[in-house]
């Protein structure tokens, strides 16, 4: 009975092959042209190869459905292997993403040989991982191997087919000889290195005449953990300057024809400048094989995007610092060599959560509190995971654990602040406001620049903060009527209104209360001239920048009051007002006044801040005195007695019949809309063939802000026309037309007659295609 049962199980082993032959549990891959696919494991069996792989991707896409796989496709070692099956999904129907977005299934292939050391996965024409091989196996040789100092943990060297990568620079190698597995390399400046032979998995490699070092392989995707701890605190902080720079040489090594064509032939890093909170990009220039030197100014430490969409890592960058960054798309390792870069490799080898509470993109209320607990808990899961990860790797230094540690609170801030925008009538309840403010304001970290979210976070809590005070504050116009006077005729007007202002305030008060609003309009229809020759005088560009000057400095000091009164330090708050000032100029498209410069620079110690805002300053003062064709600003006066929407656009469009007319609905104070505009010359060129009007409304646009924006960016030409009516007139026809967004853009044809098409100036070869056909 023995002998039958043990015959029957060497059938069933022989028959189903499961004998397992060889796993690769600790997988590195090389470049993959969709970043939501990742192999896992592989697994060679003696009928079988089997792909691990797992599939992640936003969970705005849960619930569609995919074809994920229909024939995929393993090559190694120059052939090709077909697909058997598939666990999970299937390779005939599509498969429902689940809730979270993520999904784990492998593809199984044809056998492959048990020394395979390389394969690659496709779709066709979906997705490709090329490179796929076992971190867990020794390097054979040296081509395309890194080594690493076996004492220190450092990256050390690199050997590329031609070429060498040591001290921050690549070199060519000019000659090359091997003996019994051990190499002598000759450099293009003379310098000779010697890599000793395999021994334990280890190299000595002695670099010109310095003593050979100890050195182990680098086979997994990024560094592995360094041999001892390092217990330093805190990163570079300068003081916030405007001489400090960082620069990084790299190479992004056998890059693919699709990886050159996502992101072109330049390397990109993006930094936040806190100052402005705008995104700050420097671009280098790659040769034919990858390689760049970038360097470009940093205010202070700052957390990076690096090439995003091709490389697409966050690091740090310190300033004064000289970095060396590899990314190998064969291999599939991303390597840091230079000034104290242990920090840039721990991000590498262990990513910190991108994940931050999840509002609802669509829109739909948040309830504060229930969001708070949401927040505070992914952030303890966060806190919680990384202390997990730190007892397992007891290495890590202590400048990781504290950014990782900084990096969640920064997100939970930005991500709480951000939620108030969907809060029921935009209602903040104190303790929410309280909590934000001793777990991510009061324990801000410095420098302010570390953290990218930093910015938005400081942004909102503030607005929000301020939103809860009341402020009294008390000026009358008139108090300012020398000031905003171009002569002395409108100096008598207005001062002539001021002492009638003063009387009929105080008739006004005199009268019985259920008369002053009777008294207030006859006295105001008895004096309507006056009045209106004072709205005139008011509404002047002199008038208008007077006045808003004021405003910003009433904002201001409300602003510096509330940051004194949250103890902020001086750098803090020299960045925050800053900002102020420069979205005030950036918002409004026009200069600042005399007066508000000086407030600046009284209330601005940072010399960095000062010299921006003056530098921007100095820009729309330029704009503000050049000449254009204002034959493009067409007068509104022929439209003072209609006031229907129809007829006024009908009277507008009356002297275009015979051409096309684009019009264009947008406002100076609408950010997609002057995105829109600014690339105007690159629209006129393009469509230049379709003998269109462009037409243009501005949506309450204060004069100087209209045309400075339109001298800004050239939206003008002998077939442009710019409007920009009356409050009531501009709404009329916007009603008429169902505008609720902005820019909004309608399509005319040669009759005047609005046509029933989807039109945007963002989708320029549309709207050829559309024209084309019409013309």
């Amino acid at each position: 009975m023995k002998k039958i049962i043990a015959t029957l199980l060497l059938a069933l082993v022989a028959t189903t092959g499961w004998a397992q032959k060889k796993v690769w549990d600790n997988v590195v891959t090389g470049h993959a042209n969709v970043p939501y696919f990742k192999v896992t494991k592989v697994a060679i069996y003696d009928d079988r190869t089997e792909v691990f792989l797992r599939l992640e991707v936003p969970q705005q896409t849960t619930g569609e459905s995919v074809p994920l796989a229909t024939k995929p496709t393993l090559t190694a070692d120059g052939k090709t292997y077909a697909v058997k099956g598939a666990t999970v999904i299937s390779l005939t129907e599509p498969y429902t993403i689940p809730a979270g977005g993520k999904v784990d299934f492998s593809l199984i292939f044809e056998p492959i040989p048990e020394n395979t050391y390389l394969i690659s996965v496709a779709e066709p024409n979906a997705w490709s991982i090329a490179n796929v091989h076992d971190a867990d196996s020794q390097p054979t040789g040296i081509a395309n191997t890194y080594w690493r100092n076996e004492a220190t943990g450092d990256w050390l060297i690199g050997f590329a087919k031609q070429h060498v990568i040591y001290n921050n620079k690549v070199y060519d190698i000019v000659s090359q000889t091997v003996k019994k597995d051990a190499y002598t390399l000759t450099l293009y400046d003379g310098t000779t290195i010697r890599v000793g032979k395999m021994k334990n998995g280890l190299r000595q490699i002695a670099i010109g005449k310095n003593k050979a070092i100890v050195c182990s392989p680098i086979t997994g995707a990024a560094l592995p953990d360094y041999p001892t701890k390092d217990i330093r605190t805190g990163f570079v902080d300068n003081g916030y300057r405007a001489d400090d720079s960082v620069t990084i040489i790299g190479w992004l090594k056998d890059m693919p024809e699709e990886a050159w064509k996502r992101n072109g032939r330049e390397f990109e890093v993006s930094i936040k400048n806190i100052l402005n909170d705008e995104n700050t990009d420097a671009f280098a220039p790659m040769d034919s094989l990858g390689r760049f030197t970038l360097k470009m100014p940093l205010l202070n430490t700052s957390q990076a995007f690096l090439d995003w969409g091709r490389t697409t890592k966050s690091t740090v960058l310190e300033p004064g610092k000289t970095y060396f960054f590899l990314n190998d798309f064969m291999t599939g390792q991303m390597l840091w060599m230079g000034d104290d870069v242990r920090v840039q490799n721990e991000l590498l080898t262990h990513p910190h959560s991108w994940e931050s509470a999840d509002r609802d993109r669509s829109g739909q209320s948040i309830v504060p509190m229930t969001y708070l607990a949401q927040a505070d808990s992914v952030r303890k899961a966060q806190i919680s995971e990384l202390e997990q990860w730190v007892a397992s790797h007891p290495n890590l230094s202590q400048r990781y654990q504290d950014y990782v540690t900084g990096y969640y609170q920064n997100i939970l801030g930005e991500s709480m602040m951000q939620a108030c925008y969907q809060f029921p009538n935009y209602e903040i309840p104190q303790e929410y406001l309280d909590y934000a403010g001793k777990e991510c304001w009061q324990k801000a970290i410095k420098p302010y620049t570390l953290y990218r979210d930093f910015a938005t976070f400081m942004r909102d809590y503030l607005q929000w903060t301020n939103q809860k005070r009341v402020w009294r504050v008390n000026w009358n116009v008139y108090d300012y009527n020398s000031e905003i006077a171009s002569n002395d005729k409108e100096l008598a007007i207005l001062n002539q209104w001021k002492d009638w202002i003063i009387d009929a305030n105080a008739k006004v008060m005199a009268a019985p209360e259920e008369e002053r609003q009777k008294v207030a309009e006859k006295l105001n229809a008895d004096n309507a001239d006056m009045i209106k020759e004072v709205d005139k005088i008011l509404q002047s560009s002199k008038a208008r920048k007077v006045l808003s000057g004021k405003e910003l400095m009433i904002r201001i000091g409300q602003e510096a009051f509330v940051l004194d009164s949250l103890g902020t330090d001086k750098n803090l708050k020299d960045i925050y007002l800053t900002q102020m000032f420069y979205k005030e100029i950036d918002h409004t498209h026009t200069s600042l006044s005399p007066m508000v410069i000086d407030t600046l620079k009284a209330l601005v110690v940072n010399p960095v801040g000062i010299a921006m805002i003056e530098k921007q300053n100095d820009y729309y003062l330029a704009i503000e005195n050049r000449e254009f064709d204002k034959l493009v600003l067409k007068s509104s006066d022929n439209l003072a007695n209609i006031s229907e929407g129809e007829a006024l656009l009908k009277k507008i469009l009356e002297p275009y019949k015979g051409k096309f007319v684009l019009l264009d609905i947008w406002g100076t104070w609408c950010g997609p809309c002057k995105e829109a505009l600014s690339h105007s010359t690159e629209e006129y060129a393009r469509l230049k063939d379709y003998d269109i009007q462009y037409l243009y409304l501005a949506n309450e646009s204060p004069q100087t802000s209209w045309e400075n924006v339109i001298k800004e960016y050239n939206v003008s030409g002998p077939n442009v026309a710019h409007y920009n009516l009356p409050r009531e007139q501009q709404a009329a026809i916007e009603r008429h037309l169902g505008v609720h967004a902005w820019p909004t853009y309608k399509l005319f044809n040669r009759d005047g007659e609005l046509l029933d098409l989807k039109v945007s100036a963002f989708d320029l070869e549309g709207l050829a295609g559309l024209l084309e056909q019409m013309k």
